[in-house]
């Protein structure tokens, strides 16, 4: 009986790492570029930090629901803690290549963005193609902190007069989403809401408009 039982677990042990060996079979393969298409991953998961270490963010400025004034120069300041920020591997030639790490007191390898989108007036869910500013922060955090100013495209700085959305999106060193632990958690990233106003404007900036109904739907 133990020697079927062991057979058992062989048998299976060999189906899975079959499935797992086949799973990118006939399908594009990601390469170390960002395709926008989609592609398959065989890169392994990796290091998993224990939950003593599991990374954590806050936005400390501005604050939530801060109301700012147009085009002027304000920065995104966070407080992170167990991710061992400064690594960042090349996005163009190393996205999603390397699997997950750890260093030696078992805290996670990688680096953090901030990302900021319009909201609109409807109670959708912003497109996530779509941003007014994006910055990858591939420097070592001191104490924790980390600053990014933000300046659009074009060098102006600041927001333009709307309502927006700041998020951190932590990543590893080839940018993978951040693997914990367990699945009842507290989230590693922070958000907040911020009204930017005209010089102009009494009130809070509104968001862009957008008709009403049901968002459509990509097939």
């Amino acid at each position: 009986m133990k020697f079927l039982h062991i057979y058992v677990i062989v048998l299976l042990t060999l189906s899975a790492n079959e499935v797992l060996s086949n799973f990118c079979d006939h399908k594009k393969l990601t390469d170390g570029k960002q395709n926008r298409k989609g592609s398959c991953s065989n890169t392994i998961q990796g290091d998993i930090p224990s939950v003593k270490q599991m990374t954590s963010t806050f936005i400390t400025s501005p604050k939530n629901e801060a109301v700012l004034e147009a085009n002027k120069p304000f920065s995104v300041d966070i407080l992170i803690s167990h991710l061992e920020t400064g690594h960042f591997s090349d996005p163009d030639k190393e996205y999603y290549t390397k699997p997950q790490s750890l260093n030696h007191n078992g805290v996670i390898k990688g680096h953090t963005h901030v990302t900021i989108q319009e909201l609109s007036d409807n109670p959708f869910p912003p497109n996530a193609e779509n941003f007014v500013f994006f910055e990858g922060v591939n420097v070592k955090a001191k104490r924790g902190h980390l600053s990014v100013d933000v300046v659009r495209k074009d060098g102006t700085p600041g927001l333009p007069a709307g309502r927006f959305r700041i998020c951190t999106m932590s990543g590893t060193l080839s940018h993978q989403p951040l693997l914990m632990p367990i699945a009842k958690r507290g989230a590693q990233d922070d958000c907040i809401r911020i009204a930017v106003k005209g010089k102009d404007e009494k009130g809070k900036g509104k968001g862009k408009k957008e008709k009403k109904g049901k968002p459509k739907r990509k097939q």
